[in-house]
């Protein structure tokens, strides 16, 4: 049974290996982060080193290189806070303008709703006398088929003539209606022409105004189509420039990296950072003990007998 005994400390070996390992992972990581801090804050210091004199060079450099890009962030934003302007004044402009042209447009509406009103009420008063010209028409042929069924009856009623003299009574009217009809119906039909010549006087100029409002907003709207197009045009420049920017500033921490470790190797810390140089030294140690603990557990791991292990497998 030793040999399961074996096999279980093994993996229990394996397990603490697995977690050393990760831990001095983190730990080379923050250890790395330290002693980049480290070499950004001692800077000055490290001038009075020959030994890093490629280091200051690198980095000065790239800092000319952040001055530059920092000034085309400066532009860009400048620019985007100019194109933001220019939207809030169009879009001001374009109110007012909209505005004026509306308070034009209400009399013109107006106007051109009672002329609207007036040729409807025309065109149902000329509808009127025509239903009562066509009225008459019935009436008259109703009468003259009277008249004439009345005169063929056999045999003939004895009010014959009295009835006859009442329907051509009531036939004589009808031309006389009719002619006022005719009469009114031309007086309707003048006033339904002029009507409508107002209607479409009012309905052009109504015409005149929207096709103007139209116009002015496709203006205004164009206008701001094309504020927006360059304003996502300078945000992604403004991105691209910050992405750059940040961009040289990782390039500048293996330079950081060097110095860092330089100070701390010679025990030096910024005036302004003491504290960085403790941490740097802390995190070293944090990483010697985990490199030290995770050799004792190699060590045990080589002490155990291979063929028992492979039993245990």
């Amino acid at each position: 049974m030793s040999f399961i005994r074996t096999g279980l400390r093994e993996i229990g070996l394996k397990i603490r290996r697995q977690r050393t390992h990760l831990a001095l992972r983190h730990q080379k990581r923050v250890l790395q982060r330290s002693e980049i801090s480290l070499g950004r804050e001692g800077c000055s210091q490290a001038s009075n080193f020959p030994e890093l004199r490629n280091e200051i060079v690198a980095l000065k450099k790239l800092e000319q290189e952040q001055k530059e890009v920092a000034v085309r962030i400066t532009q860009t934003e400048e620019a985007l806070q100019r194109i933001e302007a220019q939207r809030q004044e169009n879009v001001k402009e374009q109110a007012g303008a909209l505005a004026k042209l509306e308070e034009e447009k209400k009399p013109i509406l107006q106007r051109r709703n009672d002329a609207k009103a007036a040729a409807d009420l025309c065109a149902r008063e000329l509808s009127g006398v025509e239903r009562r010209l066509q009225d008459n028409d019935e009436s008259d042929r109703e009468l003259l088929r009277k008249l004439s069924e009345l005169q063929i009856k056999i045999p003939p009623p004895q009010d014959l003539d009295e009835q006859g003299a009442v329907l051509g009574s009531q036939r004589a009217r009808l031309p006389e209606e009719r002619a006022e009809l005719v009469h009114a119906r031309t007086g309707s039909a003048d006033a339904c022409r002029l009507a409508r010549e107002k209607l479409s006087e009012h309905e052009e100029a109504l015409a005149v105004v929207e096709r103007n409002i139209a116009t002015i907003r496709s203006e205004f709207e164009a206008r701001d189509r094309n504020l927006n197009e360059a304003s996502r045009a300078q945000q992604e420049a403004l991105r691209e420039a910050r992405a750059q920017h940040q961009t040289v500033e990782e390039r500048k921490n293996p330079a950081y990296l060097n110095i860092g470790r330089h100070l701390a190797t010679h025990r030096i810390a910024p005036p302004d950072s003491p504290h960085l140089l403790k941490e740097v030294h802390q995190h070293r140690e944090a990483v010697d003990r985990h490199t030290e603990h995770r050799a004792e557990l190699a060590q045990l791991s080589s002490q155990i007998d291979k063929q028992e292990l492979r039993k245990f497998y």
